[in-house]
């Protein structure tokens, strides 16, 4: 019990917490100092710099919410680089300012980081102005998209990865993969519920997944195994399309009640 208790005090002693700016004058400086595993605690103000993470896995959180802690990359590059596996998260930022050919808000190299709580907005790319991704598992939870511009997904672009978007809001901005499929959702203030779009689950609005051209699967209904393969013409849910569906369809056919 006393070695157990020993490990385990020994493990809590090795996570620490550094403070931006008290301990550390940077949020880069932060990430630089801190190991796999600590906690950075970011002070209200416009941080002008551009971040990067690598192999490291860390919490990167702001004290004060997304409206209050902006990280701006002033145009000269992409405001976040993720690389190497880094499971990190941030929380409560907003991300701006990115100028880049991939990702001007947040370019992820197989890499899969999380960002809650942000707003990524004016920033521009080529491919993915809000966020490009190659590789990893990069997800989004209650995320808002806006005002990010690009000649392939204003919002998001992904090549070879899955992005998965909770709850997120994008306002005008576009989702794009590299086969070219392009999809825009629009903001609204509806209930929200899973979004099929491709093999991609959005949460969002009936009328803007239905904009986007994706498959609604009702209100408050979640992501989770909403968007696995599916055969919509089997309208019995029998497994089998047959005469008996067609049938279904004829007697229905006209105008919805």
């Amino acid at each position: 019990m006393q070695l157990a208790l020993g490990i385990l005090i020994g493990s809590m002693a090795m996570v620490d917490i550094w403070h931006v700016p008290d301990d550390c004058q940077t949020i880069q400086a932060a990430i630089d100092a801190a190991s796999s595993g600590d906690e950075i605690v970011v002070l209200a103000g416009v941080w002008k710099e551009q971040i990067e993470i690598s192999k490291k896995t860390l919490l990167i959180r702001s004290e004060h919410g997304a409206e209050e802690t902006v990280i701006d990359a002033g145009q000269r590059g992409s405001t976040i680089r993720c690389n190497d596996a880094t499971q990190s998260v941030f929380e409560g930022f907003t991300i701006t300012g990115g100028q880049a050919d991939l990702g001007g808000g947040i370019h992820c190299d197989n890499a899969s980081p999380t960002f809650r709580l942000c707003l990524i907005q004016f920033n521009t790319a080529t491919f993915g102005g809000g966020a490009y991704a190659v590789g990893g598992e990069l997800q989004f939870d209650q995320c808002v998209f806006s005002f990010n511009t690009a000649k392939n997904g204003d919002g998001v672009w992904a090549k070879n990865a899955k992005p998965k978007l909770t709850a997120c809001i994008f306002s005008g901005d576009s989702i794009g993969w590299e086969s070219g499929e392009m999809v825009t959702i629009t903001d609204t203030a509806s209930p929200a519920g899973a979004c099929c779009i491709g093999d991609t689950c959005v949460q969002t609005a009936s009328v803007a997944c239905w904009d986007a051209g994706g498959l609604y699967r009702g209100e408050d209904s979640s992501c989770y195994l909403a968007c696995n393969p599916v055969c919509d013409e089997d309208v019995t849910g029998d497994g089998v399309v047959n005469m008996t569906d067609l049938l279904r369809v004829i007697a229905a056919f006209g105008f919805c009640p």
